[in-house]
């Protein structure tokens, strides 16, 4: 795997934690980026800790935040 243009702290998590760097490693490109751009915002090394736990664990696997948000009622 290519950590060049990772930030600092994912590339230092991926490499620590086998389950989140094969997990990452079979991500989308999509995927990737929504992880990447969520460590950008990190604001602290236990914040991006739990960005790669919940890689490892499959609790959120590169699905964008938005499928975390409730759901209204649908039409029809």
């Amino acid at each position: 795997m290519d950590f060049n243009g990772l930030p600092m702290g994912l590339s230092m998590g991926l490499a620590m934690n086998e389950g989140a760097l094969e997990r990452f490693g079979r991500m989308t490109e999509a995927e990737k980026e929504d992880i990447i751009l969520r460590c950008k915002d990190a604001k602290s090394k236990a914040e991006m800790e739990k960005i790669v736990d919940s890689i490892a664990s499959g609790q959120n696997d590169g699905s964008s935040f938005l499928e975390e948000l409730p759901k209204g009622p649908g039409i029809g």
